[in-house]
């Protein structure tokens, strides 16, 4: 085994330019590196499209935005080299790529240590690390990357998103403006996604907001504006369209997650809105096709993934499972389903196959 690192009282900086439910899936790894370096100096380098993820994290000290879907070599060079100017103790590479792996050259670290970007990294590398694992939620392998180093505590408390005053206030002008106040009751749902077929049909959604409308909830629909006709269609199915408020469009990310933890429930496909739910202290509904529930399901007590395909822990690339056709569809989680978690999501039935976290649908 190797020795431990001292991460006390260094300046230490982190490699970490996935999406914005990536930030989110590494909360907890933050607020244990945080409680684990001592008068340490922590700066996040992310992805600039993502950085509201993060910005008001207490355990980050600086964050340093990169321009990932521009940057070219030379860029990411003189950005390596900026972030060398801070004289860096420790780099730890989350998820390396060729990018990291010229940016860490361009840095000239004290000590190296993470996942590898290139196949000559290795001859720079003070130490590599597995961070990749396929046998672990996707939150638990950045926590074990922590242990690795050394670190005996990894306790934490769980998915977290931070806003601000600013953003609190912009989800509450929205919903004032729709005769909504703190405490009305609200189901937040997000049809979209990245992909496709990771989407639940959307007149789905519409069935399923119906529902709770009926019930006297007022579904919420969140989203961005290349979502609307998504949400359209939802709305198309629904009788009680009246009941529902879209605010799709209408929102800064920021203020998204002010507005998420309104509501007593969310339904989402898995997408970065799912991680957002859950990190909000909302019991969340995330369902699941092509991609595997049992390493990116949420993590809180009244949250529970759906899945309509039983995929193997080490089948983690969702492109390479669709492009394989090696799932079962998502459409195969019926409405039904979705109805009784939400209702065990709101507390108003017991089930001991959703307090499990991931239920897989049989077809």
């Amino acid at each position: 085994m190797s020795r431990p690192l001292d991460l006390s009282h260094k300046t230490i900086v982190i490699f970490y330019m996935l999406y914005f439910g990536d930030m989110v899936s590494i909360t907890p790894f933050l607020e244990v590196l945080r409680r684990s370096a001592e008068g340490s100096r922590i700066v996040l380098v992310v992805d600039r499209r993502f950085i509201d993820s993060v910005r008001y994290n207490p355990n980050v000290d600086e964050i340093v935005p990169a321009d990932r879907k521009s940057m070219g070599m030379g860029a990411t060079w003189k950005l390596g080299r900026q972030i060398g100017a801070m004289r860096p103790d420790l780099l730890l590479v989350l998820h390396g790529t060729a990018r990291t792996s010229l940016m860490a050259l361009a840095m000239h670290p004290r000590y190296w240590t993470g996942e590898a970007g290139t196949r000559i990294d290795r001859f720079f590398m003070d130490r590599q690390l597995l961070v990749e694992r396929k046998d672990c939620h996707a939150a638990e392998k950045y926590l074990r990357v922590l242990a690795d180093l050394g670190v005996s505590d990894t306790s934490n408390s769980g998915l977290r998103t931070y806003t601000c005053e600013a953003w609190e206030d912009g989800a509450a002008r929205f919903f004032r403006e729709h005769g909504i106040r703190r405490g009305d009751r609200l189901i937040g749902l997000s049809v979209g996604s990245s992909t496709k077929e990771k989407n639940w049909p959307a007149e789905r959604y519409g069935a399923v907001a119906d529902h709770f409308a009926g019930q006297g909830w007022t579904p919420v629909f969140f989203g961005v504006d290349s979502e609307r006709l998504l949400i359209e269609e939802a709305l198309a199915h629904m009788e009680r369209r009246d009941r529902a408020v879209v605010a799709a469009g209408h929102l800064s990310m920021g203020e998204f997650m002010a507005a998420a933890s309104w509501c007593a429930a969310g339904f989402t496909n898995d997408s970065g809105p799912m991680y957002v739910f859950d990190s909000r202290g909302v019991p969340t509904i995330a369902l699941f096709g092509p991609s595997n529930a049992k390493l990116h399901h949420p993590l809180g007590a009244r949250s529970c993934a759906l899945s309509s395909s039983d995929l193997p822990m080490t089948q983690d690339h969702v492109a390479h499972t669709i492009r394989d056709g090696s799932y079962v569809p998502i459409e195969a989680i019926p409405v039904e389903t979705v109805l009784r978690a939400g209702e065990w999501a709101l507390g108003l039935r017991e089930s001991e196959a959703y307090s499990r976290h991931v239920c897989f649908i049989k077809s």
